[in-house]
This record gives C-alpha cells, sequence and structure tokens, in this order.
C-alpha cells in the first residue's frame, strides 16, 4: 500500500510538523540544521510564539507567523514558507524582522537587551533569480568595501525549494555526498506535491535512506506520515489548499489585467527573463525548461 504524505509547503501541514510543543525536539533538529548550527551555537531548546494571524495596522493588514520561537541562545526566529509569488517578499522580510525586532524589549529598556533576530523564508520559487543559482542563501548587513557587519543582531536565510529541486534531479549523488545538514529537511519539504496530489517516490526513498542515520530525521518522516493519514488534518489541509487556489487564481487575475493596462508584469515574462539569464550562466535548455517551465522551442527562441 502506497504511503500518504501531505505536502509540507502547505502551511498549515509545516505548522502541525514543526510548530508544536509536543514535536519540539523535531524543531529544534531542524533549526539547527537549516542554519548549520554545530558544536556550543546548536539550539538545545526553545518555546514557541502564538503563530496565527495578528493584526497590525487600522488599514487590515496582518502579518502571518507560520513558525515563531525564541531559543536557549536568546534569539527570536521565525520560519515563514510560501508557495504563492507575490512579489513583494525582500519587503515584507524586512518588515517580519523590524516587527520582531521592535518589540523584543520594554519601554525603558536599554537596547544593549535586544536579541538576535533571525527570518527563515523558505520559498517555493526564486527570490533572486537573476542573482543566484544557489538554493540556500544568507544575508547580512555588511559595509560595501571592507564587508564587516554591522550587527550580529539581524540575519536572514532564504531557501529556494525550486532551484533544491533542479539541483537534486540532476546531480542527486554530489547532493548525498556534499552531507549538508539542511538536505534531509529540503527533501522532506519538497518531496510532495500538492498540484500533482502525489510524492515524489524516489525522493522519499532517498530521504528514507537519510533517515536511517539520523534519527530526528527518522521521528520527522513518521510523524509526517502519521498527521497525513489523520481525517481531521486532511480536511484542513484540503481547505487550505482552496485558500491558496484562490489566492494564485486572483494573483493571476491581476497579472492579466496588468497586462492589459500596459504593466509588464505576469509570469510567462518573469520566466523569460530568467531563462535569458541561466542561457548566459550556459545552463543546459533542458534544464532551464524544467525550471521555468517553458517549452524547449520557446528558450531556443530566446
Amino acid at each position: 500500500m502506497t504511503k500518504k504524505y501531505l505536502d509540507l509547503k502547505v502551511d498549515f501541514m509545516f505548522k502541525q510538523l514543526f510548530g508544536q510543543p509536543t514535536r519540539k525536539h523535531i524543531t529544534i533538529a531542524f533549526l539547527n540544521d537549516l542554519l548549520g548550527r554545530t558544536g556550543d551555537d546548536r539550539i538545545t531548546d526553545l518555546s514557541f510564539e502564538n503563530t496565527e494571524y495578528v493584526k497590525e495596522r487600522d488599514d487590515g493588514k496582518s502579518v502571518r507567523l507560520d513558525l515563531k520561537v525564541f531559543t536557549s541562545l536568546g534569539e527570536r526566529i521565525n520560519v515563514e514558507i510560501q508557495l504563492v509569488d507575490q512579489y513583494d517578499i525582500p519587503e515584507r522580510i524586512l518588515y517580519y524582522w523590524a516587527r520582531m525586532f521592535s518589540t523584543s524589549i520594554h519601554s525603558g529598556e536599554p537596547y544593549t537587551k535586544l536579541p538576535p533576530t533571525i527570518v527563515i523564508s523558505i520559498l517555493n520559487y526564486p527570490l533572486f533569480p537573476f542573482e543566484t543559482d544557489c538554493f540556500h542563501t544568507i544575508f547580512h548587513v555588511r559595509e560595501d568595501e571592507e564587508y564587516f557587519m554591522w550587527s550580529h543582531l539581524l540575519e536572514f536565510h532564504a531557501f529556494d525549494l525550486s532551484a533544491f529541486m533542479v539541483q537534486w534531479r540532476k546531480y542527486r549523488k554530489k547532493v548525498r555526498e556534499q552531507n549538508h545538514l539542511e538536505i534531509p529537511w529540503l527533501m522532506m519539504l519538497s518531496a510532495a506535491d500538492y498540484r500533482k496530489k502525489q510524492v515524489n517516490n524516489e525522493m522519499l526513498e532517498s530521504l528514507e535512506e537519510w533517515a536511517m542515520d539520523i534519527e530526528q530525521v527518522r521521528e520527522a518522516l513518521i510523524e509526517w506520515e502519521n498527521l497525513s493519514t489523520n481525517k481531521e488534518n486532511q480536511e484542513v489541509y484540503e481547505a487550505r489548499l482552496k485558500e491558496l487556489r484562490d489566492l494564485l487564481s486572483n494573483f493571476e487575475g491581476y497579472h492579466r489585467r496588468g497586462f492589459e493596462e500596459g504593466i509588464e508584469i505576469g509570469e510567462e515574462k518573469r520566466s523569460k527573463e530568467i531563462a535569458r539569464k541561466m542561457l548566459k550562466k550556459g545552463k543546459d535548455i533542458s534544464e532551464i525548461a524544467e525550471f521555468t517551465g517553458l517549452s524547449e522551442e520557446e528558450i531556443q527562441r530566446l
């Protein structure tokens, strides 16, 4: 019988696995590995904050905090996962960070009590398609010429699951040999596809091999399967998928209207821009087609 796994990229399922106190040890391992923490830098404990919608302003703007924790190292970490490119993510990340940072101390407290504040963005699309092919990018504020840091209190991590899938499909043996700590977790987030309602069995088999050597990954895999077969979870998951499909439909509608008004936006134009950049970097046409969704004929005409 084929095992059932719901897509962890859907924020409800992500929070079910990584945002629950009963599975805190899995969350700790997940964050340590995404952040590359080893030795004395490892997070050993954490506490969860409220992760529901928080109304911020009178105009109705709100922030969804998918996973927000305090760590044993005195850090505040916010993890969000995004399926749909809303074209404002860099600004939103700055806003999330600024909001978290500015509310870390109370009025009258010294600024020296401000904690390191980290935002981890897990995206199903490239955040900076023209600048990098990497699936994990890390940002700090540094001096332009000598590159020293302004402050260690600010840190952004962006994970591009679409780039990860491209590299895994083409270089899966090499990716496995790299033995990077974040690899099995990114595989877990990438293996199921909510759009196709199926699981990449090759990736799942590879993930099970990793799980044989890493206890927390093995436990997470078991919990993921259990959560996916829970009927109540399945109902909430399907409801959330409907919301996401409606959101995507609205964005596509805005883009179509934008073209009618002469505004140069839209997925096709963006895909072609990405394809041109990848061609300049000498990427294979087949790889570009897989990454952008364009046909090889379309890419050859660019």
